[in-house]
């Protein structure tokens, strides 16, 4: 069980990532591990694109180690396997 004083700081929520996502600000970081496996290459495109908006300035996106954002989305930079940074 998660503290309420430390659970209160975060939004839990379910979401479908092919339907429009809710606007609940901007992210320090965002995981998508295992996430992307079974999407083709263009859903993968769209939804990083609705995704990456929402990442703040100096942000991290965490995808699997068999995905990557290369071809995608190039503004981002590769700081680790599967780590990349908003610049």
């Amino acid at each position: 069980m998660i503290d309420w004083s430390i659970r209160s700081r975060f939004n839990f929520m379910q979401v479908n990532l092919i339907e429009p996502l809710p606007k609940p600000g901007e992210f320090d970081v965002i995981f998508l591990r295992n996430v992307m496996i079974g999407f083709d290459p263009d859903t993968k495109r769209r939804l990083v694109a609705r995704l990456l908006p929402l990442l703040r300035e100096g942000g991290r996106f965490f995808v699997s180690h068999s995905e990557t954002l290369h071809g995608n989305h190039d503004t981002q930079i590769i700081v680790a396997p599967s780590v990349y940074l908003k610049p």
